[in-house]
């Protein structure tokens, strides 16, 4: 695991993940891990690999339309989790800095024979003043598969982000349809500020009472997505904007919160692309008033 260490930058204190650690007893399959640093340098942002370890892969980041922004693809060569796989993010961004992941594919959970859980950590740091816009693709849990997620985004008050998080309910176009067929699934999305929480989501799907419930819980969705937007200056009314921008996309349900300068947009869909579109749609209602810039899609290729 990962040791924080501090370091001093524009006068700010930003905290820093120390460097890769032996693995722990737990783990007892693959442990994927990632460790990049995003700072201001040669007049732009630059994501740095601080340490890596296979099967992700590092690829350095893009700049898109001579963006100032970077993007970062989130590759992990091993196509998914088998019973007992790690995968651990860490990022830290610097004061000022700006700064978009993604992922190359969604991120699908295998079966498990056994008893173990395939488990993915995220954990992002973002300076005063920082962008973060965290997009990864949709997590597919297969049948009979034990899967465990962790997302946790720090933030100083004056930051600014935009994150997505989306879990289907399985492979539901496979043969005759696999959903809500996975052994366990718990899945955590925290948002801090400092060292307050002001938004924790979580799933707790890891008992057979639990999963037959779901179907019920997502009114016949397929596809749960969550949104979170936050400025320090988000408009009054956009919850309002974004509401209007994602309630027509078809066979959705849709509902916007606000809690101070944090807006959460929930999404049930019946079909992925359904999902994706809704998602991209509060993208384009945020982006101008977090990033100051509109949305546009990611080239991924």
């Amino acid at each position: 695991m990962f040791f924080c260490s501090t370091k001093q930058r524009r006068n700010k204190t930003v905290r820093m993940h120390a460097p890769v650690q032996p693995d722990p007893d737990w783990i007892v399959g693959k442990h994927a891990l990632m460790n990049v640093h995003a700072r201001f340098q040669n007049g732009r942002t630059e994501i740095e690999p601080h340490s890596w370890r296979i099967p992700f892969q590092w690829q350095g980041c893009h700049y898109q339309d001579h963006d100032d922004e970077p993007f970062m693809l989130l590759l992990n060569s091993a196509g998914g989790f088998v019973e007992g796989d790690v995968s651990e993010f860490h990022a830290t961004l610097d004061a000022g800095t700006r700064a978009l992941f993604t992922t190359t594919a969604s991120t699908k959970f295998y079966k498990c024979v056994g008893q173990e859980t395939s488990r993915e950590i995220v954990d992002i740091l973002v300076g005063p003043e920082a962008l973060l816009e965290y997009c990864p693709d949709e997590a597919i849990p297969y049948e009979r598969s034990r899967a465990q997620r962790i997302n946790r985004i720090t933030m100083d008050e004056s930051s600014r982000l935009f994150a997505t998080d989306m879990i289907s309910a399985g492979r539901i176009h496979y043969g005759d349809g696999e959903a809500f067929k996975f052994d366990s699934m718990m899945s955590e999305f925290e948002i801090r500020l400092g060292n307050r929480t002001i938004a924790l989501d979580r799933l707790l799907a890891t008992t057979p009472e639990a999963i037959a419930a779901m179907p019920r819980l997502w009114h016949g969705a397929f596809h749960m997505a969550t949104v979170f937007g936050y400025a320090p200056d988000l408009a009054r009314d956009m919850e309002d904007e974004v509401f209007a921008h994602v309630e027509d996309v078809e066979e959705t349900q849709i509902g916007v919160s606000r809690i101070g300068n944090l807006v959460i947009v929930r999404i049930l869909a019946k079909e992925t692309w359904q999902a994706h579109e809704a998602m991209y749609n509060a993208w384009r209602a945020l982006r101008p008033s977090i990033a100051g810039k509109p949305a546009r899609p990611i080239s991924k290729c």
